[in-house]
């Protein structure tokens, strides 16, 4: 039963229990999700009363982080919290008696305001309640005063007036930082994508309204005929094993990507729970090794039934039981008829003539400004003069056999109806001042070469930050690896040569 004049809220447990609320493991964009998921629920549960005229309500949430004046505001339309409720959402051993909405746990509010402020307020009014309750909550003085309740502040609003509104003061060290709101407005945007752009929620960070783009899925002929005729490569997923349950899509994106659109996201409920933003869920037995073409173009959508969430709503609790959904679903969208794996591992894009064109102007300007005549001149005179040195030679071969070894690779492969393993050893020396080496062991038919990753090349240029940024280089360098070890059966002597001299005019050109 409904209490209008409800006076106080129990918030009875061990003060000092309060301050170790921000010292859980979390996320930013997990915690203001609370705020969101709380919204949302009083929404959804209030729809018919939210209602004007037969227009469809909207649910409209406004956040402000404003880290310089140690504030942080939560504004929404929702239907309030009422009596029951307002008791419910600050009791700590109370939770929430309906389980089936986003905000199962009941205790985003009382988690998410401690873990990011010393000091909060709540003041809401409930649609058909004609009062305003205000509780504020600092921890400072409920830990002095050893309080047990908390007093409810009440005014008299109208019956029609409906809004929630938080305010967090004196923020904690989990508080985000200005150079974090770009990433939890990219997080939230993936988390609540389809209340977005379903248009019932409107989700407003520090005065920029979220929208959701969707990736373009891949429209091509097969990669084995790429004259034919264009196909959608997205296939729709309706798939029960035991009581679990996926249904979404998946899909080949038209464009590599390395971070946001790559990967699945699992969704429950309606909202992102595992796969938001730049941290898909990337399994290997759908999305492949890391850093292949089909890892790259593998995404897609998720909404997973019978599973559980962890308390922060940020993973699935039966992760052995989600990985062998993901198992069942390979062999489901794996066909011959509709060959998506190999399409997203072997298509390439072909490149217009006039694409290319523009790509080679560019080329040539890139080259005029970065690298003008004089200095090229210059460069290459002191790549001579090095080559020339046999003391210099000497000395990089001795730092080569004492690098230490980071990781290995072997390819066994044959040439000239021979077996010849093919051994990589990846070292990061930076007084080494070659990028790779080629040698031959004392052991038959191995032959070994060792690429340096800390060589000036890839410090040289930005785009060397990941795994799958280094490949194009390696496949180049086996390469060369493979063309030296062939060449003596051409008549070719001194091949070693050629790669010494590339060595030392790549350290300096």
């Amino acid at each position: 039963m409904k209490d209008d004049k409800i006076k106080s809220v129990s918030i009875k447990f061990k003060p000092d229990f309060y301050g170790q609320f921000q010292n859980f493991n979390n996320k930013i964009w997990n915690v203001i999700g609370e705020y969101v998921d709380n919204a949302w629920q009083s929404f959804d549960q209030n729809r018919d009363g939210l209602k004007i005229n037969a227009i469809k309500p909207q649910l409209i949430v406004e956040i402000i982080i404003d880290k310089e004046n140690d504030i942080i505001t939560i504004d929404d339309n929702a239907g309030g919290i009422d009596s029951v409720n307002i008791v419910r959402a600050l009791e700590v051993a109370n939770t929430h008696s309906d389980t089936s909405g986003l905000n199962e746990f009941g205790m985003g509010l009382k988690t998410s305001s401690n873990w990011l402020s010393k000091s909060w307020s709540i003041r809401t009014t409930a649609i058909g309640e004609p009062v305003e309750r205000m509780v504020k909550f600092d921890l400072d003085t409920v830990k002095k005063m050893k309080l047990e309740e908390l007093p409810i502040t009440s005014t008299e609003v109208s019956r029609n007036s409906h809004y929630t509104k938080i305010t967090l003061r004196e923020l904690t060290k989990n508080a985000p930082s200005n150079h974090q709101i770009d990433k939890i407005k990219k997080h939230l945007t993936s988390i609540y994508r389809k209340f977005l752009s379903s248009g019932d929620l409107r989700l407003i960070i520090n005065k920029q309204e979220l929208s959701y783009e969707e990736p373009e899925v891949l429209f091509a002929p097969h990669y084995s005929n790429i004259s034919g005729k264009p196909i959608l490569w997205k296939k729709e997923i309706n798939f029960t094993a035991g009581k679990f349950k996926a249904i979404g899509f998946i899909g080949v994106l038209s464009t590599m990507s390395t971070s946001e659109n790559n990967g699945l996201s699992l969704f429950r409920r309606g909202r992102v729970i595992e796969g938001s933003y730049d941290e898909k869920y990337r399994p290997k037995v759908l999305c492949g090794q890391v850093g292949s073409p089909r890892y790259k173009r593998i995404f897609g959508e998720l909404e997973l039934e019978g599973f559980s969430v962890s308390f922060n709503k940020g993973s699935f609790q039966e992760q052995e039981d989600l990985l062998s959904l993901m198992e069942a679903l390979q062999s489901e969208i794996n066909s011959k008829d509709f060959d998506l794996y190999n399409q997203a591992e072997r298509y390439i894009k072909p490149k217009s003539q006039e694409n290319n064109s523009v790509i080679a102007k560019n080329i040539v300007s890139n080259l005029k400004s970065s690298n003008p005549q004089n200095n090229f001149k210059n460069n290459v005179k002191n790549s001579i003069k090095q080559i020339a040195n046999k003391k210099l030679k000497t000395d990089n071969e001795l730092i080569l056999k004492k690098a230490k070894v980071v990781e290995f690779h072997e390819d066994i492969i044959e040439i000239e109806n021979e077996k010849i393993t093919l051994k990589l050893e990846l070292i990061t020396e930076p007084s080494v001042q070659v990028l790779y080496s080629l040698e031959n062991t004392n052991v038959d038919n191995v032959k070994l070469y060792k690429i340096n990753l800390a060589h000036a090349f890839f410090t040289r240029f930005d785009q060397f930050k990941k795994e799958e940024d280094y490949q194009p280089i390696i496949s180049i360098i086996r390469s060369l690896v493979l063309a030296e070890i062939q060449a003596p059966s051409q008549g070719t002597k001194n091949g070693g040569n050629i790669r010494y001299n590339f060595n030392m005019f790549l350290k300096n050109i």
